[in-house]
């Protein structure tokens, strides 16, 4: 297995303050876009900008919020408005837990996208902004959908009907659950909305029929080709690295990973969910 180490792109301490202090400079902007353009809509899917290592993690928000603001609306991540999700373990099970979110766990696999939960514009992108990283693990791991879809010929059409995907709403705000396909025609390209055990508790819902045989078919297709590691992509964050992933063109995870002792140097990423329209 290859890792990554990737950087397309080094802020420098006056670039990175005036990120953190909403004062982006044109030349910060100008590589965005042209990283944009060549790596994230064209090329392997993702980005890599190393930032200073030792920020706070209030200055680590603010760069964040920045910097995805440069590339479009931040947009929240549930139904009370949160735009920076700390990605952290906090002891959850998504297979045993309605609200529990695969973000909140230490565990890998479970490849998926982001956003397709909730109704509305699904995340063109997403960050991670490595705040501090795991002892052990919590590599990021990448398909990309053009494999994805070359390995599924006979199920395409299936595979593009609407399914139920569980909205993991406990605010009382949301819908249960919210329809999508799982591949998307968009502007003449396949985009992918996925992540299992949501679509199976969605599924599950009071009133939503039960999945149909042909369509457990499509998606335990799907899972097979995410299970083929000779597809896998891996890339690991250093501590300081922002990383910003096209959420329709990857289907996304991690390895397992071993987190330290002491609570104040667990890993921690923290993400926004951006809307590049």
């Amino acid at each position: 297995m290859t890792i990554s180490h990737v950087t397309d792109l080094e802020l420098t301490a006056e670039q990175a303050h005036a990120a953190v202090t909403a004062t982006a400079t044109a030349e910060l902007v100008a590589a965005l876009r042209s990283l944009e353009a060549r790596e994230l809509t064209n090329g392997r899917g993702y980005i890599v900008i190393r930032c200073p290592d030792d920020l706070a993690l209030d200055d680590a928000k603010r760069l964040l919020l920045s910097v995805s603001r440069l590339l479009g609306t931040v947009m929240p991540q549930d139904y009370l408005g949160e735009q920076i999700r700390e990605v952290r373990d906090r002891g959850a099970d998504i297979t045993t837990s309605r609200s529990a979110r695969y973000s909140d766990t230490r565990f890998g696999g479970h490849l998926h996208t982001d956003g397709m939960h909730r109704p509305g514009h699904i995340p063109d992108y997403f960050t991670l902004f490595c705040h501090r990283a795991a002892v052990h693990g919590g590599d990021s791991v990448f398909v990309h959908v053009d494999d994805i879809v070359d390995r599924l010929r006979s199920q395409v059409d299936v595979l593009k009907q609407d399914f139920h995907f569980d909205s993991r709403d406990t605010s009382g705000i949301g819908p249960r659950t919210v329809r999508r396909p799982v591949l998307e025609p968009v502007n003449g390209a396949i985009r992918i909305n996925y992540i299992r055990q949501y679509i199976e508790s969605g599924h599950a819902e009071d009133g939503v029929p039960p999945l149909t045989d042909e369509q457990v078919r499509a998606l335990d297709a799907v899972d097979a080709v995410l299970g083929d590691t000779s597809l896998h992509r891996h890339a690991r964050l250093r501590q300081g690295d922002l990383m910003v992933i096209d959420n329709r063109r990857l289907v996304h995870g991690r390895t397992d990973f071993v987190d330290s002792d002491d609570p104040g140097n667990r890993r921690l990423l923290l993400r926004t969910w951006i809307d590049a329209r």
